[in-house]
């Protein structure tokens, strides 16, 4: 075997001493030539001269010990990347840990099995970079903005300086005599691994926020930098000549300008007749990766860059998404531990301290890893950005992977970097790894504290102010009727409304939780798509939303596609609410109504509106839809026939916040509203005990003081008529709806957090889904309102006040006595606050 440097002479011979081979040394070339030899018999008895076990199972059992000890790692480190179980593993077989045992080493990889697993891991690097082509899509270039190209330009330039500087810090002549190592390890500092950066910002929940918006676009301008920079030293490195560039850049172009449009036509025509791909058409494109890493290889350059050139012209769309499904497991799991394992048996950490001070290679380590944290965190202070938010950027872009490792594997197969350089870089994108994680979740955790959000309720929204809706979206049949609500929701010119329109798609496979805005010409923001099962639904209704965008002016749409499993999609709707400054978030049952009331029912979204009425930051509204959309465009092509809706009111904060949304709504030419307020009689007042009705008098009071503003302000509007009546049970108000069978199309009522006892205790025989609150619930399941649409409505914040009875803006005020009716000059307090609060907000 050739090409062994000379510092790995005594761990060879060590080798060669235990497995049978003979070394002859080249002194004036100094080649060494490392011959196996093994004996061999012609029986055919069951027993033979050698150990059949130690010669077809090493190259199995290395495998097999790199992928578990990869998955156990990352069961105790599942807080960092799994790069960083990756790479520990490759680390932990190396010549340190468990390949320092001879015994392990003889089963494990002795150097007859070197090539099987070097074949292995080039296979697996080819197709890992195929699979970051097909991820890639170079037209999202001309959208990055100008604060994500300096951060990019000076995270390549800065990270090259650098990594020149200490590179020559190390001793040893070759350094100076050979500037190609140098400019491998600058290559290596530059890189910003995209694919691992998305996956680390889908797990912190932070692709949406300024700081990951501006990190993954400047982890694609990197990513592309860096692969440029190693096409043109690979190239000329391999030539001795610039002239043996153009091979690569001929095959470049060729594949972009004639394969690319070739395929675009292929894929075309298949899909015109259904997008039913044959595993022909698939597996002739897996092996046209191995076929482009060929000519590639063959130009002078690198097998890899075919490869991932040829996965950067597969057009988007379902071809595309079958062949990752058919790779994204195999690939990583099992083809590409073996590339890990190679580069571990390569990093001995003794060479790292080899003729220099322990603390200089400490420094060398830290400024390493500075140089992308300075950068990213200057150009941050330049844009303005807090200081905890350029720290978080400027380690986020120290995210590393494969692509960093390949890097120095490629420049330790020319020799270009030696076993001291690579040790220690190596442990410099370790530590970059541990670190990449938990600094940017504590940076912008606290960051977000101090961030002002005030509009969280209808309530407390101004009338004449932009109100924001983020309305989510699961399938195609919540579509129509989320439209029509919102529609009818009268955005005006004094008071418009800019909605977030969210197509929900629930995490399937391997595939990244992500958040995709589409823009007016249909294309994403994000380099990543949805899984092919949630895809189809997903186009659907984005399409959908931006037609209707384009005849309806009066409201403001943003489409967004969100990507996440179902146990933490909640999550990823509420952080999505906090940066759109969202006021109020709709969100569809989880049963479809059908011709004979609900049918389908999904668990999954039921335990998403679950939790997102637990956490959501700002007011909710779950919206059953029976035909309301139907009802409206039945009604004509000019909508003369208004629709009725009727508000139950019982009183509470919930029941105030859906009056508001109510009343806004009445404000509409197509809305008829009805107000019916239950107020306790006789019998319900006997059924409270002292403090109950006093607290009973109390919210009676903050709703007739919030009532008559209401009645006040719509008391020109003849399509709002106003009813109190008096009950003394739930079972009364049942009855009193049951009046109202099929003289309503929408039933707008609160969730009834803070509604008085004895109509909770009636209404609570009702209870079969929780989240639609009492009222909600009873109507939900009632036969007499099984053709009329529900929205229930919950106020934010109700949990943090110190009473459930006490409204915000008397707590605003500092009243902290809330046990007996208000007093005159209480109220006048109240008044006087709000409007000072008023003034302060304009």
């Amino acid at each position: 075997m050739e090409g062994r440097d000379k510092a790995e002479l005594k761990y060879a011979a060590t080798e060669i001493y235990f497995t049978g081979y003979t070394i002859t040394v080249n002194l004036s070339s100094g080649a060494l030539n490392a011959c196996s030899y093994e004996a061999v018999s012609n029986s055919t008895t069951l027993w033979q001269i050698s150990n059949p076990f130690l010669d077809a199972t090493p190259f199995v059992t290395n495998l097999c010990s790199a992928i578990l000890l990869i998955q156990l790692l990352f069961l105790l480190f599942h807080r960092l990347p799994r790069f960083f179980s990756e790479l520990i593993t490759g680390l932990l077989m190396g010549p340190m840990m468990l390949g320092a045992n001879a015994l392990f080493s003889e089963y494990t990889h002795p150097m007859r099995q070197t090539g099987a697993t070097e074949t292995l891991t080039n296979l697996g690097v080819i197709y890992y970079m195929f699979l970051v082509g097909l991820q890639m899509d170079l037209t999202t270039i001309r959208r990055i903005s100008k604060g994500a190209w300096g951060n990019a330009l000076f995270g390549i330039l800065l990270p090259l300086g650098m990594g020149a500087g200490l590179f020559h810090l190390l001793p040893g002549k070759t350094h100076f005599e050979n500037p190609l190592g140098a400019w491998f390890w600058s290559v290596a500092l530059t890189v910003t691994s995209f694919p691992d950066l998305a996956q680390i910002l889908s797990d912190l929940k932070l692709l949406r926020t300024e700081v990951g918006q501006m990190a993954i676009s400047s982890a694609f301008v990197s990513d592309i930098a860096s692969w440029s920079f190693l096409v043109v030293t690979l190239t000329i490195s391999n030539g001795k000549t610039r002239v043996f560039i153009l091979p690569t850049l001929a095959f470049i172009l060729f594949c972009w300008f004639v394969l690319r449009p070739i395929l675009s036509q292929i894929v075309d025509r298949d899909s015109s007749k259904g997008g039913n791909y044959s595993d022909l058409c698939i597996y002739s494109i897996l092996t046209g990766v191995v076929v482009c890493g060929f000519i590639t290889d063959a130009c002078g350059s690198h097998s890899m860059i075919g490869a991932f050139m040829f996965g950067l012209i597969i057009p988007d769309g379902e071809l595309g998404m079958m062949i990752m499904e058919k790779l994204e497991d195999f690939v990583p799991g099992i083809m590409l531990p073996a590339f890990f394992v190679l580069t571990g048996t390569r990093c001995n950490i003794i060479d790292m301290f080899s003729n220099i001070n322990p603390f200089a290679v400490l420094g060398i380590l830290v400024l390493a890893c500075l140089a992308k944290i300075i950068s990213g965190f200057l150009v941050a202070m330049y844009y303005g950005m807090p200081v905890r938010e350029g720290v978080a950027l400027g380690v986020l872009m120290n995210a590393k992977g494969v692509l960093a490792l390949i890097i120095l594997n490629v420049g330790r197969d020319i020799k270009a970097v030696d076993n001291q350089p690579f040790a220690i870089m190596v442990m410099t994108i370790l530590l970059m790894t541990i670190l990449v994680k938990p600094i940017p979740l504590w940076a912008c955790k606290t960051t977000k504290h101090f961030r002002k959000y005030k509009l969280r309720t209808l309530q407390e929204s101004k009338p004449n102010s932009e109100l924001r809706i983020l309305a989510c979206i699961h399938t195609t049949r919540n579509l129509s009727g989320m439209l029509n609500l919102l529609e009818l929701s009268n955005s005006t010119e004094k008071s418009p409304i800019c909605v977030f329109a969210a197509c929900l798609v629930g995490l399937s496979g391997r595939t990244n939780a992500m958040l995709i805005v589409h823009d007016e010409n249909r294309n994403s923001s994000s380099q990543n798509y949805p899984p092919a099962r949630g895809r189809s639904d997903a186009d659907q209704i984005i399409s959908t939303l931006e037609n209707y965008e384009r005849r309806n002016q009066s409201m403001s749409f943003l489409p967004l596609t969100v990507v996440s499993p179902y146990t933490s999609m909640h999550e990823d709707i509420h952080n999505l609410a906090e940066d759109k400054r969202v006021t109020f978030i709709l969100i569809p049952f989880h049963k479809q109504s059908g011709t004979e009331g609900m049918q389908q029912e999904n668990s999954s979204i039921r335990l998403v509106n679950q939790n997102l009425l637990t956490k959501a930051p700002c007011s909710v509204g779950i919206f059953i839809d029976r035909g309301l959309s139907l009802k409206i465009y039945n009604e004509g092509s000019h909508r003369r026939e208004k629709l009725n809706f009727a508000m139950f009111y019982t009183g509470g904060h919930d029941d105030r916040e859906a009056l508001t949304y109510a009343c806004r709504m009445a404000g509409s030419l197509n809305v008829s509203l009805k107000v019916i307020r239950f107020l306790p009689g006789k019998e319900a007042i006997e059924m409270m005990d002292m403090e109950e009705e006093v607290e009973g008098e109390n919210q009676r009071f903050v709703d007739d003081m919030y009532l008559n503003e209401l009645r006040f302000m719509t008391m020109c509007n003849p399509s709002v008529t106003w009813v109190d009546r008096s009950v003394n049970s739930g079972d009364e108000i049942i009855i009193a709806a049951k009046d109202l069978a099929d003289a309503y199309d929408l039933y707008i009522v609160g969730r009834g957090q803070g509604m008085i006892k004895p109509f909770a205790l009636g209404l609570s025989e009702w209870s079969n889904c929780e989240e639609l609150g009492p009222l909600g619930d009873a109507l939900s399941t009632s036969d007499f309102a099984q053709h009329a649409s529900i929205l229930v409505v919950q106020q934010h914040s109700v949990s943090t006040m110190k009473n459930k009875g006490m409204p915000q803006h008397q707590e605003k005020a500092g009243l902290e006595t809330w046990k007996s009716p208000l007093s005159s000059r209480d109220l006048l307090n109240i008044v006087n606050h709000r409007k000072k609060t008023d003034e302060e907000d304009d």
